[in-house]
């Protein structure tokens, strides 16, 4: 008996722990890698930018971002690739959730085409958003990090342009 339990032993592994980007749980909303990004979009609660990635880095509007609003856009495509929902379900009822008129929409620009998501209001307690990607009936709840990430995108195009104007 001891020969057979120090075999069982000896060829049964260990779990894998899974690390990095494998360990977060939740569907992923961006399903990409970031070589394969082109640009992002993003429109919220009337305020619009439209990027776009190169080797070169990043544009707005045809013009090179500025360095600080180019480390934004990095860091809100690190989050978006990142991004996985807290909650996923189905329901009849979008209105409930913000999502028949949407606050906004986040797209990713991909060489195989755009991933939309709808942003719908904030969950009860403010700490996620309903959210729905263009092509699923489903809903999800995301964290509001991502918010965050996009107003910090927003914040340092205005003051970008305030120095401008400043300059002129």
């Amino acid at each position: 008996m001891a020969a057979i339990g120090l075999v069982l032993v000896l060829s049964v592994r260990a779990p894998i722990t899974p690390r990095g980007r494998d360990a977060a749980r939740g569907h992923r909303l961006f399903n990409s890698e970031r070589r394969w990004v082109r640009g992002i979009e993003v429109e919220l609660d009337g305020r619009h930018v439209a990027s776009s990635h190169a080797r070169g880095g990043w544009d707005i509007d045809g013009r090179p971002a500025g360095r600080q609003t180019a480390e934004a856009l990095g860091d809100l495509l690190d989050t978006l690739l990142a991004l996985r929902a807290v909650d996923v379900f189905r329901t009849s009822d979008l209105a409930a959730f913000g999502l028949t008129e949407p606050r906004g929409t986040i797209t990713v620009v991909t060489s195989r085409g755009r991933r939309r998501l709808l942003v719908g209001g904030l969950n009860a307690a403010g700490s996620a958003f309903y959210a729905r990607r263009e092509d699923d009936p489903r809903v999800l709840q995301v964290g509001t990090l991502v918010l965050s990430e996009i107003e910090r995108v927003f914040y340092t195009l205005q003051v970008g342009r305030s120095r401008e104007t400043a300059g002129s």
